[in-house]
């Protein structure tokens, strides 16, 4: 008994002997190893991260920033990015004041699952070769507000999943040749607010996918027609707030499938012949707030088969003749068409009278708005008809012979001041007699009254008397009329003109009319009711009310006048006779 324990024992000990490596093994396996998750860890490492893990404890996410300010492209902390290898997105950024000066290479070579990538608030001046290199997965690089200078030939190289790539508000002042290589699945490239002065010739020549294309708010002077080569698929192009001047024949001929094109704020003066040759496919235009001043050129539009949004705003425009609007004029009848030309220098001339078709004819609602409240510059003639106009027709509403109107119709009256001394051209048109069979101007008359109920027009007085005729090259008046209403006014007689004229001048010597009136909407005054007067009696009436009363009004106070007295005297015979019986019953009596 005592031989077996004695075997037992030696095999126990033989046995601890044996296991003894091995257990030193799982004590050394299990040592903590610092990870660049855990910044609490070791506050030593050169760089750190706050990593966000999936169920399995996996980092899939993580934002990483430097801790000493000079780190180099060496440093061994760039290894410990293979912690999180498994990680789908990664932000480089600033958080302790201290910025990464360039895209660490050596770290995002362990990051093979990458799909987006985010460097913000860096001081990144350049940005090398070949800096995304093995990021066989990556669809999204957004490297904004670094202060980048220069983007050096294959800087963004063999990336064949890349889809968006965003360099806004940095100081990149070039745009060079083969910067953009290999990379067939971009689709979106934004270049917002830089200092881009120059795009090289063939700079996107690469990018045969590209669909949208921000360039704007840079300083870009010039383009050529080799600027977009390669861009085939572009639809989207945006090149507002630069300084360019001129657009050159053929600039945008390679875009073959753009859609939309943004040149808003630039400082546009001349636009050639074939400037938008080859954008059978554009649908919006914009050339707002440029230094156009005349777009004389009748080929200048020609070709643009699908536009129906144009925007010329806040130009200078003098002239836009119907002849140059001519080759897209049927694309605006569409119940989706877009024309902006307001904030320019149009004259109020006959060669406006295209806008009244264009606005008869489209199917838009938002156009008609827009052209219904087009606004010129008169000259000094018909500024001084429309100020006769207005004043009469506030005359003519209060004493033409006529009883108020009782329509709840609103008059809208506005104030030259507001519109920066232009008029609405629906309101004087007809000054400018374009529907003239000769041409010629047609004798005045005041025998008509227009009532206009447009967005902010009075109702003016039509000084033509007859309608004119049709003339070829000259609107329609009936277009014209369409929404709208003329009503004749019987000439008032001589002597109660005269009488009415006469009780102006005597009650109120001093009344005064004028075309600026503040902006305000008033009904005619309402026919005064019977019982309205009666109690009216008792109240003092507007000096107003009283100086322009019409003669008709006075008639009928003299005919209350007649048939008050007509009772008054019934009344005195009845009392008499009443008085004649009592005396007789008296005497009876």
């Amino acid at each position: 008994m005592t031989a077996w324990k004695i075997i037992t024992l030696t095999c126990f000990f033989l046995l601890l002997a044996e296991a003894k490596p091995n257990l030193n093994d799982i004590g050394e396996n299990n040592e903590v190893i610092p990870s660049i998750c855990d910044p609490g860890f070791n506050t030593s490492d050169a760089v750190q991260c706050f990593c966000a893990k999936d169920d399995h404890n996996i980092a899939r996410s993580a934002e990483c920033y430097p801790t000493i300010e000079e780190i180099s492209q060496d440093d061994p902390a760039w290894s410990k990015f293979d912690s999180i290898k498994n990680a789908v997105r990664i932000s480089l950024t600033n958080n302790r004041g201290i910025s990464f000066k360039f895209i660490p290479k050596n770290a995002l070579k362990h990051t093979h699952n990458l799909l987006r990538l985010d460097v913000k608030y860096a001081n990144v001046k350049v940005i090398e070769p070949f800096a995304f290199a093995n990021l066989s997965l990556l669809e999204d690089i957004k490297l904004s507000g670094n202060q980048i200078e220069k983007l050096k030939p294959n800087a963004f190289s063999h990336l064949e999943t890349l889809k968006t790539i965003s360099l806004d508000t940095n100081n990149i002042m070039e745009i060079n040749r083969d910067v953009f290589v290999s990379l067939p699945a971009l689709e979106k490239l934004f270049i917002t607010n830089n200092k881009v002065t120059i795009i090289h010739d063939k700079a996107f020549i690469h990018l045969t996918n590209l669909k949208e294309l921000e360039i704007d708010r840079n300083k870009l002077f010039s383009l050529n027609s080799e600027t977009f080569s390669g861009l085939g698929k572009l639809k989207k192009l945006d090149l507002s707030g630069n300084n360019l001047e001129v657009i050159g024949d053929n600039t945008f001929k390679p875009l073959t499938r753009l859609i939309s094109l943004n040149l808003d704020e630039n400082k546009i003066q001349m636009l050639d012949s074939k400037a938008f040759h080859g954008l059978s496919k554009l649908q919006s235009l914009s050339l707002a707030h440029n230094e156009l001043s005349d777009i004389d050129n009748v080929n200048v539009f020609q070709g643009l088969t699908s536009l129906t949004a144009l925007s010329l705003k806040g130009n200078r425009i003098s002239t836009l003749r119907q002849e140059v609007m001519a080759p897209i004029m049927d694309n605006f009848y569409q119940n989706i068409a877009s024309l902006d030309i307001e904030d320019n220098l149009f004259p109020c001339d006959c060669r406006l009278e295209w806008l009244m078709v264009l606005m008869n004819k489209t199917e838009s609602a938002s156009l008609k708005l827009i052209l219904e409240n087009f606004k010129c510059i008169p000259d000094a003639k018909l500024r001084d008809r429309w100020t006769k106009r207005v004043e009469l027709e506030k005359n003519s509403q209060t004493f033409d012979g006529e009883e108020p109107s009782t329509q709840s119709q609103d008059y809208e009256y506005y104030d030259d001041a507001e519109l920066n001394g232009k008029l609405f051209y629906t309101d004087v048109r007809d000054l400018l007699h374009c529907n003239s069979p000769t041409g010629k101007p047609l004798a005045d008359s005041l025998d008509v009254v227009k009532k206009t109920n447009t967005a902010a027009g009075i109702s003016p007085l039509d000084p033509e008397a007859n309608d004119a005729p049709n003339n070829p090259g000259y609107f329609d008046e009936s277009i014209f009329k369409k929404n709208k209403t003329k009503k004749s006014l019987a000439a008032p007689k001589t002597d109660n003109s005269e009488v009415a004229n006469q009780e102006i001048k005597d009650d109120k010597p001093n009344i005064s009319t004028t075309t600026r009136l503040a902006t305000v909407s008033a009904k005619p005054m309402e026919k005064r009711t019977e019982e309205t007067k009666d109690m009216a009696s008792d109240e003092a009436k507007s000096d107003n009310a009283i100086a322009h009363r019409s003669v008709q009004e006075k008639g009928d106070d003299y005919s209350d006048f007649f048939t008050n007295g007509q009772d008054s005297t019934l009344g005195s015979f009845k009392a008499v006779v009443l008085m004649s019986v009592l005396n007789v019953r008296f005497l009876l009596n």
